[in-house]
Formats: structure tokens, C-alpha cells, sequence
């Protein structure tokens, strides 16, 4: 009996006239014949050797259709073994996993610091999501051997060192508690392929959603929740045991991803304690037997979203994070054209919130396609993303995806009903690589220069604060300030869930404060400073510069703003030195505020336009300056207030003259408050951040105002600076987020002995003139600058 009539599978409408049980011996066969190797071929077809600049690197890459006859071995455990013939196997055989190698073993990869290492030596993680042009998501289906290793050898010819790729669920477990051996011989046959072209696998378990509106569903879920519904965690989590017992030691394995973009299933209601049961309850399944491979969940916009996978609720139980920022998915946040400043900032901004979660980070898919834009604006938008996510501490950039989606699969779900999906390939569906894939090539070549040991992202300049609010697990009481028992029970009218015992209410607010915190992160940079997105609760104290805009500074709604003792905090640390910036709404409210800011509250100011006059000096506002802000909606959150002032200073006045912005010094530090909630004005008007957007001159006026010089600044406020240091040398990581080549002067308060550019093909020195560093940066691209210490 043919495998594919054993276990069930229908293969007419996949494979075309192809019967059963010739399908079946093609899928076994292909899928035997490379997961194992001869030993002779393995002599015969030598590994290519590691690269120098980074493990892995290029491969030597081998014909398809190599003629031998091969073995496969079942997994971890009692081997079990098959002989096939070469005519059936079309793929070359390679050794892989465990004491199979003959050279030819990819080293094992361990999460050291930031980055991934291999063999000892860091590297960067770059690639793609794989899907083969021809058979799509029904590749399990459609094995196509010489297809796949045509793939893997392009994969490898481009540079890239990593794949991800499905295994889906439904394919390795067709019915609860019976697995499918095809399924995990091919997946041997991809580890194999993995090893010859030096390719490490980024699998991903569970697969629910994946390309446009399709969900990849298991027949017998019967309307189950898998996120809570106890049988299914039980299958899910042996499943998982599973794949950790048999690939425990398999090093072409860079990690685990327990599930692309959840939440996935069609049941949906999946809260935060969901979310946080599933992946802990998994991630125990794999590491039963797999103590080796780092694991991470495939998130997608759930951190700018606030959805129950957010990196807050998981951190806990993954050894690394990751973000796939499709701004153009998210008009809501990011209501600009693709290529613009605000969305060319995505990368970086996801990348950050994430990070300061308390883990490393993975940008793990990223693209657009080019049946909705153009090849030139595709390759704009991902070069200065990959160069912004660089320099914000991403270990990685995977790409969606390797190739378009061929013709013949425009006839067929989920291709029929997505048309946009067809077309996101750094290739053609006849392996052409595309102006993006060339793009992303020249990043590869030359951030693969770069030496990684010992390396980590620096410090930041300013900290903008994540209320505790968006950050904590619905449900959680351990910082409302209650200790003891309590005779009279406190309860929530705005959570629900946990905290009054009915169904968890809709997070409100997040919208509001993910677009004024985005717009303050691009202000931050403009201002020539690194932001960082602390917690609420975490230590923020270490960064000399505070921003707090509306919403944090609200009453209401509660999730949206810091908690009342968090005042008391910020007066501590602007006594000590700190600097602080707020703006404020209609909505604010701020304890014993004259304190601090040197103003109070009044009543509420109802906004139409807004234009600010500078009336004192201010850094490097001048008197006279005028700033002019469009108010997106008439209400209060969008009002600005009133404001009486108590020893401040009015720096500048709204067109009624009333106080606009207010400075005041407290001790050692300094304070500066907007009236008006100007970050959310620019992060709900759309393209607000194009053409001649000044407003992050006012945070730059209170960096100027207070001292604070960043560690390395652009006096082009569309190149975004950041650093990476290893202490004795690092890289200063440029983006340029605007349609013009542009060249900026650079400072830092580093003691920089020499400066170097990192290319594709070498390095260039960078000359220095009275303390500056002058640098071309190209329209929607980067520059790597690799410094040493004097």
C-alpha cells in the first residue's frame, strides 16, 4: 500500500492526473532520498568551507539531480532505514544531523548576547520565508525534489543563510495522536538540503495563517479553541515533545517558532492568559528533549497592536522576539504611502518595543509586492528599513518572501482570492532576481562584514515611556497597590476578565497611544537622539531625557496613561539632573504639577489649527519662530489646556497668546510642557512627517537647553543615527528615510581614533575635518561605519 493511500491523502486535486500511489512513492522517495547521504557522495561532493566574515556564508552550489542511491534515517531514537533508487530520487544526496556528517555539518547555533552564533562566531541571520514558486502552500503535497534544491541552491547563491518555513500542523498530524512519517522525512530532506547549501531552517510549528485569508486548519479540531481548549494543548504540546525529541541535536536547526502570526484560528477571543498558557505550555513540549535551540513566536504587528502574543505576555517564555512590520497593513498607525518617512521607520520602531521587552529581536518578515507597487518602491522601503532595524538591535532581517508565486497558482486558493499576495519574491517564480533581491543582496554583503563579537546596541539617549497599563497582563493585580487581605473587594468597571470575574473587555486606547508614541519616536531621532521605549516600571532612570506625550499624561481612558505615583518618580529623577518633556490634552491630569512643570492646569482649550510662536529663546528657537499643527479630530483628547503659570517660563504662545509651551528648571534638571497633545496631532494626520515638518526642533531645543549630547548625532534630521559597541571598536549605523540623497556631518562623544565605511566589496576610509565626519548617504538607504577607539 502507497504511503499517500495509508494515510489518507487525496492527491488528485493537488498533483493533476498523477495517481495515488505514484504521488505517494514520489513524495516518500523524494523526500527518503535526501535526508540521508552516502558516504562516498559526501567524499566525493566536499562542504564549502565556512565564510570568514560569517558562519554560514555562500555555498558551493551542486546540480540538481545528482545519480546515487541514498538512505534516510528516521530521527533521533531507533533508526529506522529505507534504500531507494536514484531514479526516484532526483535530489544529491547530503549527510545531516548528529554522527552522519562527513564535513559537510552545519555548526550549532546558540542565542550568545544579541546575536545568534555559529561555531563560536556571532552572525547575522539573513534570508527569507520560503515558498516554492510551483506548488505553494501545497508543497507537502506536491513534493517536487528537483524543485526544492533548484530553491535551496538559489537561496544560497544569493547570500542568505537562514530559511524559514512551515510545517504545517494537519500534514504531521492527520489525526490527534497519530503522526505522519512522510511529513518528517521531508522535513529530513529539507535539513539535508540545509546542510549542503549551508542554510540554517527557522521552521515554524502550527501554522494556522499563512498567505492572505487562508487558514491552515486540521480536520479535526471540531471548533476548538487550540490557544485554550485542553485536548488540543495536550496534542499540541506532544507534538511539540515530538519534534524536540527527534531534532534535538540537529544543527541545521537555527530555532524554533512555535507559530506564525498568532492569533491564527478562526474561533478567535484568545486573551492575554491564552496566549501567555499556549506558548509556555509549547515551548515546555520542545524543551522536554530540546535544550538546544532557541525558541521564538512569529508574531505579526501584536506589539503595535496590543494583541495577546505582544512581546510583554510572552517574553517570559521565549528566548528571543520577533516583529514583521507591514506598516502598509496599518494605515491606522501609519497613515503615509509605503515609502515614506513614518513608514520607513516601522522596522525600527517595532524593533525597539520589542527589544525593551527584555529580549533580543528578529525582524522575521518583511515586504510588500510588487502586483501593488512598484520593484523600485519595494527595494526603497526594505533597503532603509534593514539598515534602521540594524542600527535599532535587530540580530536578523528575514524577508518575505524568496519567490513569486507562479502562474499556475493565480487558479487556486489562497492565491485566487489574495491577488497581492502572488507577487512579494525577491525572485520571480523562474528564479530572476528582482531589484529588491539585489538590494537586499548589496545589505547582506556588506553588514556581512561586520565583526559581531562582543557586540551590543548602546545605550539610548531618551526614554519614552510605555504606561505599565499597556504593557501588564489583563488580569494581573501585583502593582495596584493593595497588600493584605481586603475586607471590602476592589473591582474594575473598565477590565473585566480576571479582575470582576466576566469576559475580558477590548483593550481601550491603544491606537491613541501607539500613534503619539511612534510620532515621538520619530521626533527623538530627527532631534539627533537614540530613543528608547522603557516600561513604566522599568529603569528608566538610567536615560538622561524623559518624553511623555498624550495620551501618558491622560486620566482616561485608564490603560492609556502612567499611574498617579509615577509623578513623584520623574520629580525625583529632574532633581537630580533628568530631563523631561510632556504634552498635555484636554484629557490630562497631573498631581501637584506646578511642582514639576512650573504650570497647572486650567480648563480645557478647544482646538481647531494650531500655529506656536516662539517668544523667548530656547536652544535654538529663535523669537519670532512659528510651528504650525493640524488638529486631525474635534475632541478632547485633541484639545489642548489652559495653562496658568507658576514660575515657568513661557518659551512659546498659541495664535490666542496663550501660554503654549512652558520651561522650568527643578534642581539639577529641567522640564519643558506643551499645552497641546502635539505627537498625536502628527501621529493621526496623515503625511505629516513630509516636507518641511519641523516640530522636532521643540525636542531639540530642550536637548540643547539641558546639555545633553548624544553619543553619535546627524545634522540631517532625516538620517537617523545609531551605534553598536564592543567597547574597544563598534559601527555607527546610518538611515536616511528621505527620497534625496543627502549628505550629513556626524559627531559624537566617542573617542574615535579612525572611521571606516563597510561596502559590498571592502572598506573606505572616512575622512575627519575639525571634529565632524562627512558622509553620503543615499535616497531610502544606509551606511555601516565601522569606528575604533583612540
Amino acid at each position: 500500500m502507497g504511503r499517500g493511500e495509508k494515510w489518507g491523502i487525496t492527491w488528485g486535486g493537488t498533483c493533476g492526473a498523477r495517481s495515488a500511489g505514484t504521488v505517494g512513492a514520489l513524495v516518500l522517495a523524494g523526500a527518503v532520498a535526501v535526508a540521508a547521504a552516502v558516504a562516498a557522495e559526501s567524499a566525493a561532493t566536499p562542504a564549502p568551507a565556512a565564510s570568514a566574515a560569517s558562519v554560514p556564508g555562500p555555498a558551493t552550489v551542486v546540480a540538481p539531480g545528482s545519480a546515487t542511491t541514498v538512505v534516510a534515517r528516521a530521527a533521533a531514537g531507533p533508526a529506522s532505514v529505507a534504500v531507494v533508487s536514484a531514479a526516484a530520487a532526483p535530489l544529491a544526496a547530503v549527510a545531516t544531523g548528529g554522527t552522519r556528517g562527513h564535513g559537510a555539518q552545519l555548526p550549532a547555533v546558540r542565542l550568545e548576547g544579541d546575536y545568534f552564533t555559529s561555531g563560536g562566531r556571532p552572525f547575522l541571520s539573513v534570508g527569507v520565508h520560503w515558498i516554492p514558486a510551483k506548488t505553494g502552500l501545497q508543497w507537502p503535497l506536491a513534493w517536487e525534489p528537483r524543485d526544492i534544491e533548484a530553491d535551496f541552491a538559489k537561496m544560497a547563491e544569493m547570500g542568505f543563510n537562514t530559511v524559514r518555513l512551515d510545517l504545517f500542523w494537519a500534514w504531521f498530524e492527520p489525526r490527534p495522536g497519530d503522526y505522519n512519517p512522510v511529513a518528517f522525512e521531508q522535513f529530513d530532506a529539507l535539513i539535508a538540503l540545509a546542510h549542503r547549501y549551508r542554510l540554517y531552517l527557522n521552521p515554524t510549528l502550527f501554522v494556522g495563517g499563512e498567505v492572505g485569508e487562508a487558514y491552515w486548519d486540521v480536520p479535526w479540531r471540531h471548533g476548538r479553541n487550540p490557544h485554550s481548549d485542553p485536548e488540543m494543548l495536550r496534542l499540541e504540546t506532544n507534538l511539540a515533545r515530538e519534534f524536540g525529541r527527534r531534532y534535538a541535536r540537529e544543527t541545521a536547526i537555527l530555532a524554533w517558532d512555535l507559530t506564525d502570526e498568532p492569533p491564527f484560528w478562526i474561533t478567535g477571543g484568545t486573551t492575554d492568559a491564552m496566549a501567555i498558557n499556549w506558548t509556555r505550555l509549547i515551548a515546555q513540549g520542545i524543551r522536554k528533549f530540546d535544550s538546544m535551540h532557541p525558541i521564538v513566536v512569529g508574531v505579526s504587528m501584536e506589539d503595535v497592536g496590543h494583541g495577546p502574543f505582544r512581546p510583554d505576555t510572552i517574553v517570559d517564555d521565549v528566548d528571543f522576539l520577533s516583529v514583521h512590520p507591514y506598516t502598509i497593513y496599518k494605515p491606522e498607525l501609519f497613515p503615509d504611502p509605503m515609502v515614506s518617512q513614518r513608514g520607513t521607520y516601522g522596522a525600527a520602531f517595532e524593533t525597539t518595543l520589542s527589544r525593551d521587552a527584555g529580549k533580543p529581536v528578529l525582524v522575521q518578515e518583511l515586504g510588500a509586492s510588487t502586483a501593488q507597487y512598484s520593484p523600485e518602491k519595494i527595494s526603497a522601503f526594505e533597503r532603509v528599513s534593514v539598515y534602521s532595524a540594524l542600527g535599532a538591535g535587530a540580530n536578523g532581517m528575514l524577508l518575505w518572501c524568496y519567490t513569486d508565486a507562479a502562474p499556475e497558482q493565480y487558479r487556486k486558493v489562497p492565491y485566487l482570492r489574495s491577488p497581492h499576495e502572488t507577487q512579494f519574491g525577491l525572485t520571480t517564480w523562474d528564479r530572476r532576481i528582482q531589484p529588491q533581491g539585489a538590494a537586499f543582496q548589496e545589505f547582506i554583503q556588506t553588514s556581512g562584514r561586520m565583526r559581531l563579537e562582543h557586540l551590543a546596541p548602546a545605550a539610548a539617549d531618551v526614554g519614552i515611556i510605555i504606561p505599565h497599563e499597556w504593557s501588564r497582563t489583563a488580569g494581573d493585580f501585583s502593582h495596584f497597590g493593595l497588600s493584605g487581605p481586603e475586607a471590602i473587594p476592589y473591582v474594575s468597571v473598565a477590565e473585566g476578565g480576571v479582575v470582576n470575574g466576566e469576559p475580558a473587555k477590548p483593550f481601550d486606547g491603544n491606537l491613541a497611544v501607539m500613534t503619539s508614541v511612534l510620532a515621538q519616536f520619530i521626533l527623538a531621532h530627527q532631534a539627533g537622539m537614540k530613543p528608547a521605549l522603557p516600561r513604566e516600571l522599568g529603569n528608566w532612570e538610567q536615560y538622561p531625557m524623559l518624553l511623555l506625550p498624550s495620551p501618558t499624561t491622560a486620566t482616561d481612558p485608564v490603560f492609556v496613561h502612567v499611574h498617579t505615583d509615577f509623578w513623584e518618580k520623574v520629580r525625583r529623577y529632574v532633581t537630580k539632573g533628568g530631563l523631561v518633556y510632556a504634552s498635555l490634552s484636554a484629557t490630562s491630569a497631573i498631581p501637584e504639577m506646578a511642582a514639576l512643570f512650573g504650570a497647572r492646569m486650567t480648563d480645557s482649550v478647544p482646538a481647531g489649527d494650531l500655529t506656536l510662536t516662539v517668544v523667548e529663546p530656547l536652544g535654538d528657537l529663535k523669537v519670532g519662530e512659528t510651528f504650525a499643527f493640524k488638529t486631525p479630530t474635534s475632541n478632547p483628547p485633541h484639545w489642548g489646556t489652559g495653562l496658568e503659570v507658576q514660575g515657568g517660563e513661557v518659551i512659546a504662545v498659541d495664535q490666542d497668546h496663550r501660554p503654549a509651551l512652558v520651561a522650568y528648571t527643578l534642581g539639577k534638571g529641567k522640564t519643558l510642557l506643551s499645552a497641546y497633545p502635539l505627537e498625536s496631532y502628527l501621529g493621526n494626520t496623515p503625511a505629516a512627517f513630509e516636507g518641511s515638518q519641523s516640530a522636532y526642533r521643540l525636542v531639540r531645543a530642550l536637548r540643547e537647553w539641558g546639555g545633553l549630547h548624544p553619543l553619535v548625532s546627524t545634522d540631517q534630521p532625516a538620517v537617523e543615527a545609531s551605534t553598536l559597541t564592543a567597547g574597544t571598536h563598534g559601527y555607527i549605523v546610518l538611515a536616511n528615510h528621505a527620497d534625496q540623497s543627502l549628505t550629513t556631518h556626524l559627531t559624537s562623544t566617542l573617542s574615535i581614533k579612525s572611521l571606516t565605511r563597510l561596502t559590498p566589496t571592502g572598506t573606505q576610509p572616512v575622512g575627519n575635518s575639525q571634529g565632524e565626519w562627512s558622509i553620503d548617504v543615499p535616497a531610502y538607504s544606509g551606511a555601516i561605519l565601522e569606528w575604533q577607539r583612540k
